[in-house]
C-alpha cells in the first residue's frame, strides 16, 4: 500500500507542478495581451486634447521641397543667444521635437527645426521665438544637407515618426494619438517616414561631419526609437512581438531596427545616441494618464518587456545633455533617461 500511496502522491505533485506553469504561462499571455493593446498609444507621445477638436489648416507631407526662413528680425536677432553651438531637430514642431527644442534654447543652444509644418499654429512660449523654423520634407537628403552645409552645427536630432502608416488601415486615429496632432499622408508608410527620413539625416550628417574641420570629436547624432525594439534582448520579448504584436507594430519595429543598425555603422564620424522610450507622457496632458499607469504598474511588476515611461522633459533634458557628455552612446532606456535629467 505504501508504494501506491507514494505513487499517488507523486501524481499529484506532478499535476500540481503542470496546472502551475499552464497558469503561469497563461498569466503571462494574459498580460502580454494587455500590454500589445497598450503600445497602441505607447508610441502616440501621449494623447493631445487638443486634437480632439475639429481640425483646420493641418499640413501634410508632400514631395515638394520647400524651405523658408523665418521672416521676423526681432527672432533672427535671438539667433545669437546660442553660445554652445548650433544643432538641428528633424521634427522640432512635434510634441517631442518641440520640447528638446525648447530645452535646447535655455540651455544655450541655437536651434534649427525641420518639419513638415514648420512653425507651430501657437508659438506663446518665448524660447521658441527664437527657434529657426524651416518647412521642408526629410525624404528629400538635400533639404537636410542644404541645412547643414549652413555650418557651426555640432549635433543632429531625429525626432520624425508616426504611429499608424497608410498600410495599417488605421491611419485615420494619428490625429488622436499624435502629440501634435499631426495628419500624414495615406500613403505614408514606417519605411518612408521613419528609415528613409533618418537615412538621409544620417548620411548628411556623416558628409557634413567629414567635411568640416570645426568637430574634433564624432557628430552627436541623436535618435528616437521605441522601447519595443529591445524586445528580443529581454525574457518574454521575443514571444510578445511573435505571438501577440499586431503587424503594424512589427513593420514599425522593422523600421526603428533598421535606423538603430544603421547609424552605429560609422562610430568615428558619428556618435550614435539611440533613445528608447516606451510611453512618453506630459502631466498636463490628462488623457495620456491611464497608459502611463499601466505602463508603470507593470513594470513595477517586473513585467521585462515593459519599460516605465518617462515625462517629455526629462527626455528632452536627457537628450539635450547627452550632446556634451562624451561618454553617452548607443541605447538610452528609460534608466539612463532618469539619470541624464537629474
Amino acid at each position: 500500500q505504501f508504494p501506491l500511496i507514494k505513487n499517488n502522491l507523486e501524481g499529484l505533485k506532478m499535476v500540481r507542478e503542470s496546472t502551475s506553469r499552464m497558469l503561469s504561462e497563461r498569466k503571462l499571455q494574459v498580460i502580454a495581451t494587455v500590454s500589445i493593446l497598450i503600445c497602441l498609444i505607447a508610441q502616440s507621445s501621449a494623447f493631445n486634447l487638443k486634437s480632439f477638436s475639429p481640425v483646420h489648416n493641418r499640413n501634410v507631407w508632400n514631395k515638394s521641397t520647400i524651405l523658408q526662413m523665418s521672416s521676423n528680425d526681432e527672432n533672427k536677432n535671438l539667433f545669437s543667444k546660442g553660445q554652445k553651438g548650433k544643432i538641428l531637430v528633424l521634427g522640432g514642431s512635434g510634441f517631442l521635437g518641440g520640447t528638446i527644442a525648447r530645452r535646447a534654447v535655455l540651455d544655450g543652444y541655437s536651434v534649427t527645426s525641420l518639419s513638415r509644418r514648420g512653425k507651430p499654429d501657437e508659438l506663446d512660449d518665448p524660447e521658441l521665438k527664437s527657434v529657426d523654423y524651416k518647412v521642408g520634407d526629410a525624404r528629400d537628403k538635400s533639404v537636410i544637407k542644404d541645412i547643414l552645409e549652413g555650418g557651426d552645427y555640432i549635433a543632429v536630432f531625429h525626432c520624425v515618426g508616426l504611429l499608424f502608416d497608410g498600410d495599417s488601415g488605421l491611419g485615420n486615429f494619428n490625429r488622436f494619438v499624435s502629440g501634435s496632432g499631426s495628419v500624414p499622408e495615406e500613403t505614408s508608410t514606417y519605411d518612408d517616414i521613419t528609415r528613409i527620413t533618418a537615412f538621409n539625416a544620417i548620411e548628411a550628417a556623416e558628409e557634413y561631419a567629414k567635411s568640416t574641420n570645426k568637430l574634433s570629436k564624432p557628430l552627436p547624432f541623436i535618435f528616437t526609437s521605441a522601447a519595443e525594439a529591445g524586445w528580443p534582448d529581454v525574457p518574454g520579448g521575443e514571444f510578445v512581438e511573435k505571438n501577440l504584436a499586431p503587424e503594424w507594430l512589427k513593420r514599425y519595429l522593422v523600421a526603428k531596427r533598421a535606423v538603430e543598425s544603421r547609424l552605429t555603422k560609422n562610430q568615428s564620424i558619428l556618435r550614435p545616441i539611440i533613445f528608447r522610450p516606451s510611453l512618453i507622457y506630459s502631466l498636463d496632458r490628462i488623457a495620456s494618464l491611464p497608459p502611463v499607469g499601466a505602463f508603470i504598474l507593470g513594470n513595477k511588476i517586473g513585467l521585462p518587456f515593459v519599460d516605465r515611461p518617462v515625462t517629455v522633459q526629462a527626455l528632452s533634458s536627457a537628450a539635450v545633455r547627452s550632446i556634451s557628455n562624451t561618454d553617452v552612446s548607443g541605447v538610452q532606456r528609460y534608466k539612463q533617461v532618469d539619470e541624464l535629467s537629474k
